[in-house]
């Protein structure tokens, strides 16, 4: 909830939100190259809820809701 705050007080969303990991699972078992692995993408939660199938802009007014609410 400090998050939401902070980014209704500010305009400005942490620094860390839009951060994206990538792990590499193996695909076969004694990797060799790159193309034996299998990326996949691990990316904040709070940053695809806000995200998912919408505009930048959107995220913007889903937060100005969301604190609303919880007032």
């Amino acid at each position: 909830m400090r998050l939401i705050s902070d980014f209704h007080r500010n305009g400005k969303l942490t620094k860390g939100i839009n951060s994206t990991f990538i792990a590499l699972i193996p695909k076969v078992d004694s990797p060799q190259q790159l193309n034996d692995f299998r990326p996949i993408s691990l990316v904040g939660s709070l940053y695809k809820i806000l995200a998912k199938d919408r505009q930048i802009l959107d995220g913007i007014l889903i937060a100005n809701e969301v604190v609303d609410e919880a007032r």
